[in-house]
């Protein structure tokens, strides 16, 4: 299929560097490698997650542009756990896509739970492939910043991604042309879910009874849209090389509607430009001790918009040919980035 250009995004947020990008590069090619996430069995398939490509798509670049001003232990931590949940997405479950082995692929997700037992403290278990190593690294220093509340929230949202994953895999070879159905799954297999909650570590944890307040709620699943929506319509040439185009908005708004190509893209970039205009008006529509976390949803999006700008990841052409900007490792110093602490 022939790869066109991508729309002109609406953006009305900034997107804002972390200073401490460098160090989090460094620190999570090596911490990778010790979880063991470049051995040699995992650099088969997908291609991508070979270290040469793992550099390429550069994910601290994403969490310093998600999280601009978070301190430099901070940003790593985030880090490591998007990489973590990143490896699940692109290899680790979908190994078991091969062989259609459903049952094996869910019970790799029970298992993985094991290691994020709410109480936080260790458990007797040897992990022994590279997620579960990830999850015994992680969950028990981040547990212990966390409450009883919180922890429960986070545990919630990693199932709700990895059962997610799980809902991709049974449809990656039987696409859904359901655009409400695709919609709704959406919002679970993206992970923003996590994101959003992950975010609060540094930036304080929400209260109850913020967290039960329908305008907090409604710009959270803004920000999860929108982000969503955002990669269906930059990853969908290399979806369609990768064969898994299925699962990606744009090709369900084509086969449920019946529309070209490029209909299709432009329907799913007014759904995106509604979401975040939608977040636009979060802080006003929250109580006061949320509206810092809702302007740091804004300027997360504005930052996961950069980064795909930016990124290896998705052939380096689609979003370049729409921004008019260099993409790839190493060049994010020819943007004028309004760096936090600078």
């Amino acid at each position: 299929m022939e790869s066109r250009p991508q729309p002109q995004f609406h953006m009305p947020f900034e997107a804002r560097l972390n200073p401490h990008l460098e160090r989090a590069r460094a620190h999570t090619r090596d911490w990778a490698r010790r979880m063991g996430m470049f051995d040699a069995e995992y650099l088969k398939w997908p291609e991508r997650w070979s270290e040469e490509t793992f550099e390429r798509a550069d994910f601290p670049l994403f969490i310093a542009l998600t999280h601009p001003d978070a301190d430099a232990r901070e940003l790593e931590a985030v880090t490591d756990w998007h990489v973590a949940l990143w490896f699940v997405d692109d290899l680790f479950l979908p190994l078991y896509r091969r062989g259609h082995d459903r049952a094996s692929a869910g019970a790799k997700v029970e298992r993985l739970m094991q290691f994020l037992p709410l109480d936080g403290l260790p458990r007797p278990l040897i992990p022994d492939n590279p997620v579960e190593r990830a999850f015994a690294d992680l969950w028990t220093d981040t547990a212990a910043t966390m409450s009883p509340l919180w922890r429960e929230r986070f545990t919630a949202s990693v199932r709700r991604f990895l059962e997610g994953v799980l809902w991709e895999l049974e449809h990656v070879d039987d696409a859904v042309t359901d655009l409400i159905e695709y919609l709704g799954a959406r919002r679970d297999f993206g992970g923003l879910q996590f994101t959003a909650i992950l975010m609060e570590h540094g930036l304080g944890e929400l209260r109850p009874e913020l967290l039960r307040d329908r305008g907090l709620r409604t710009a959270v699943d803004a920000f999860v849209d929108a982000v969503s929506l955002h990669n269906d319509i930059v990853s969908y040439d290399r979806e369609v090389t990768e064969g898994t185009v299925g699962n990606n908005g744009v090709e369900v708004a084509r086969l449920a509607l019946g529309l070209g190509r490029g209909e299709a893209s432009a329907l799913i970039d007014d759904l995106l430009t509604a979401r975040v205009e939608t977040l636009a008006g979060g802080p006003a529509a929250v109580p006061a001790g949320a509206a810092p976390f809702t302007r740091a949803l804004q300027g997360a999006l504005a930052g996961s918009y950069r980064w795909h700008e930016l990124t290896g990841r998705f052939g380096g052409s689609a979003a370049a040919g729409a921004f008019g900007k260099p993409s790839g490792l190493g060049t994010s110093a020819v943007y004028a980035f309004s760096a936090a602490g600078r």
